[in-house]
């Protein structure tokens, strides 16, 4: 029986441990025997050896598949397969499949007004602004720029100097905001520009600011699976998963828990090493590396018997084959033709399965109500699967 078996030996495992092939009888129209070889079936492996052999391979082997897109409706690219485990094989364009997001053009106003009362010094560089204005906006402004009496305050052309401990570029982005009512549309779409929004608005108190950065990187990071499912946000999901280490660490310095369960279920789609050591400088704290690792196996177990239980079935006993219109024999082939090009060793439990047609599913034996369902179902636990509290307790 080996001997006809296209896939002999062990295939090495995502997390290096190398499980023996799982040996299934298949219709006689593909053949006597098949070695079925999935990821998802090596059940026998500890959390524990989890994080610490995934953590010793920098998260995944040298040969395993280019990362596809998980933003959209597909569970996955259909090049990349399972059992498609070869030496040499191409690596990702960046090792942690994470990009840079980009900054908001250059602003022409160098926020140095004349009639200006007051200089804001952090770093190098300072602007001179009215302090009516921002004690107007932000009760914390109104307490720092308390006009002083004191002989050794600096001065700067005349102004008195507060000295702030913010980042210049995030302070800039942030007065640039107050000072004009368009400007908060018209870079909403950069992550490090809602995240400077964010921090600032939050440290100085300007709730309603702070209320429209918050909304708008929940299109992003929603915590709805309706929001999550519609087409609209599809790139603020890609740009939150782009930089989705460092929306765990701003939610968590912010006090903003409800951006954490969709975070955390992107984050658990990364390379253990990279939740782990981080990537580009940012890094995770060990509470939320763990929501992550922790909540992968969770995840994956989750969809495995509910949300995605249609594709870990066999095909002659999943739910719906047998169907007159579909072919049982067709429906068999195309199933297990569609699972070696999937990649499953990572959550996809949130994400709507659309390509019945290619597992040999019709609209009439689909079990799309129930997939639906499920879906609804596991969202409504994601919170408590990381650890957290219930929507309800953690939406604002």
């Amino acid at each position: 029986m080996s001997d006809t078996s296209p896939f002999v030996g062990d295939i090495p495992s995502t997390i290096g441990c190398p499980f023996a092939p799982k040996t299934v009888q298949c219709p006689e129209s593909l053949g006597k025997y098949l070695q079925f070889q999935t990821i998802f079936l090596d059940e026998g492996v500890s959390v524990g050896e989890l994080r610490f052999k995934d953590y010793q391979l920098g998260g995944r082997p040298p040969s395993y598949p280019p990362k596809p897109e998980f933003c959209g409706v597909s569970l996955a690219l259909e090049q990349c397969s399972l059992f498609d485990i070869k030496e040499g094989h191409s690596s990702p364009s960046h090792p942690n499949g994470i990009e840079e997001s980009h900054c908001p053009p250059p602003h022409p106003n160098g926020l140095w007004y004349d009639d200006g009362s007051v200089v804001l010094k952090t770093g190098d560089n300072f602007f001179r602004v009215h302090r009516s204005i921002l004690s107007q906006k932000s009760s914390v402004f109104a307490t720092i720029l308390l006009p002083t009496q004191e002989e050794n305050t600096e001065t700067h052309e005349g102004c008195p100097v507060v000295v702030l401990d913010d980042d210049s570029e995030e302070l800039r982005q942030f007065l640039l905001t107050i000072y004009e009512i368009s400007y908060f549309e018209d870079n909403a779409r950069y992550f490090v520009y809602l995240r400077a929004i964010l921090r600032l608005s939050t440290k100085y108190e300007m709730d309603r600011l702070r209320d429209l950065a918050l909304q708008r990187l929940k299109r992003g990071v929603p915590t709805t699976l309706a929001s999550f499912d519609d087409p609209k946000y599809k790139d603020d999901r890609a740009t939150a998963q782009k930089n989705v280490l460092a929306v765990i660490n701003i939610a968590r310095e912010t006090n903003c828990l409800e951006l954490l369960p969709c975070a955390y279920y992107y984050c658990s789609r990364l390379p253990t090493g990279t939740i782990f050591e981080g990537n580009g400088g940012v890094v995770l704290a060990s509470p939320d590396i763990s929501a992550c690792v922790l909540g992968r196996d969770r995840l994956l177990n989750m969809q495995r018997q509910t949300t995605h239980s249609f594709l870990y079935k066999l095909p002659t006993l999943a739910v719906g084959f047998g169907c007159k219109g579909c072919g049982a024999n067709e429906s068999d082939r195309l199933l297990l033709d569609y699972l070696q090009r999937q990649d499953l060793t990572r959550p996809c439990t949130f994400e709507q399965f659309t390509d019945w047609k290619k597992i040999g599913m019709c609209k009439g034996c689909a079990p799309l109500h129930q997939h639906m369902e499920s879906r609804r179902d596991a969202w409504a636990q994601l919170p408590r699967i990381c650890g957290l509290e219930s929507w309800e307790k953690i939406v604002a």
